[in-house]
């Protein structure tokens, strides 16, 4: 445990307590608001009386919390506000170790942010930082996101530099959610902060404190959290891929290979035999006329050593047990306005099959033209899977598009540029998504 040295106020003679070790360079009296220079023999160097529209703040001065697992006391705060938009307020709360020295813990509108001095930051200028869309500290990919001046409002406690009343300091932000950079210039130096967001209310629990205030309003910081849509996007992008192999497998060795060409008009029936020679997938029968008129006018069977096992009609679609000679299953009949009509059939009995096409009215001019496929396998079933995954994945990209978009509203002009770019590139991804479901439920079909 540090000592804690107490001194008197130069200005009201209020006992006051030094709290944060050698760096401390001033201290504001919590009594009369005055700034004392500690390396001049406790000088008055300003004022912050009467500061007008302070922040209501959660945290106070002395009070111990432990943070990324180091044990902190809160020894100072400083208030700013942006000097061109006077509702940007926030606050920084001073945290000092004896064993791990000194950080900030930034309160604005409820959200929680933890920085600590950054020295590994690549040496650039403060001109140059304009120039970069991308700077990699620390095995991070930073974006410039904002830059922009701010004013000292408020000060209590003690600081490791003297703050004036007023006086500015500029600022330029990068990100990488949670993670961030704050890179600071005032008129003697240049300083880089590195910065996490903090879940509120481990804060305050840290600090043996009730949930005050909840985040409101965005922070660039806090990261897109969606760990249920994640998982379920993270699941329908494998599920995608094994999708797309199935696809790549059943067109080149489910294509299916024709056995049989043929067709049939209204004067007679027709009889025709076809050889199955692979039970693996199914049998694909495609039907075709030149209208729909003239498909609605034949009935067709298919025969296996006499026993009836299948037999299709305009109305009625049925699959026969071949040992019972019972209809095992009924199918939907064809759509009676269609011209095309194909049914894919599981025949696992291999050898020699008989096909029958009957007119129906004789007198009915038509032509009706068939091909048998075997080892043919339709997409149909995979298109539900992709349609189902596409649409998870698409759900949670949703969010993270609105996400993204609400981190381009938040940006300055520093890097406004970038907006219609990244808008664009999430737009066309969602078109090349629309576009490859359509592509894949036609092909399927």
């Amino acid at each position: 445990m540090h000592q804690v040295k107490s001194i008197k106020c130069t200005n009201c003679a209020a006992p006051l307590d030094l709290l944060g070790g050698g760096r401390v360079e001033s201290i504001t009296c919590a009594y009369c608001n005055s700034v004392l220079d500690l390396n001049d023999h406790y000088k008055v160097l300003s004022n912050f009386k009467n500061v007008r529209g302070r922040q209501k703040l959660p945290f106070k001065v002395g009070m111990q919390g432990k943070l990324k697992g180091i044990d902190y006391t809160i020894i100072g705060l400083i208030s700013y506000v942006d000097t061109k938009y006077s509702s940007s307020t926030w606050t920084d709360f001073l945290l000092f170790s004896p064993l791990y020295g000194y950080a900030y813990l930034t309160y604005e509108n409820g959200h929680l942010i933890y920085s600590k001095r950054n020295r590994t930051f690549p040496n650039f200028t403060w001109s140059e930082l304009a120039n970069h869309s991308i700077i990699s500290v620390d095995g991070r990919a930073y974006k410039p996101f904002d830059k922009y001046d701010a004013k000292v409002t408020y000060v209590e406690g003690e600081l490791t530099w003297i703050a004036k009343r007023h006086e500015r300091t500029s600022f330029i932000d990068l990100i990488h959610p949670p993670f961030g950079i704050s890179v600071e210039k005032t008129k003697s130096e240049v300083e880089y902060y590195l910065s996490e967001y903090l879940d509120s209310t481990m804060v305050y629990e840290a600090f043996n404190m009730e949930v005050q205030e909840k985040p409101q309003s965005f922070n660039v910081l806090k990261p897109f959290e969606r760990p249920f849509l994640k998982s379920l996007s993270y699941i329908a992008y494998w599920v995608l891929f094994i999708v797309a192999l199935l696809a790549l497998a059943i067109y080149f060795d489910g294509s299916g290979t024709i056995i049989k060409n043929s067709s049939a008009d209204n004067k007679a029936v027709q009889y025709d035999k076809f050889r199955i020679n692979t039970n693996r997938y199914l049998v694909d029968l495609e039907l075709r006329a030149t209208t729909a008129k003239e498909l609605n006018n034949f009935n067709l069977q298919i025969h296996k050593d006499k026993k009836i096992i299948f037999s299709l009609t305009p109305s009625s679609a049925y699959v026969f047990d071949s040992d019972t000679n019972s209809i095992q299953k009924k199918l939907h009949p064809w759509d009676k306005g269609s011209k095309k009509v194909r049914v894919s059939l599981n025949l696992e009995e291999l050898g020699i099959y008989n096909l029958s096409v009957k007119p129906i009215d004789p007198k009915t001019k038509s032509t009706l033209f068939i091909t048998i496929k075997e080892a043919s396998s339709r997409l149909n079933y995979l298109v539900w899977f992709f349609i189902i995954s596409i649409a998870l994945w698409l759900v949670y990209k949703f969010y993270k598009w609105r996400y993204n978009l609400k981190v381009e509203e938040e940006k300055g002009d520093f890097v406004a540029h970038h907006t219609q770019e990244n808008k664009g590139s999430h737009t066309l991804m969602i078109v090349l998504s629309i576009i490859f479901i359509a592509i894949i439920i036609a092909f399927g079909d």
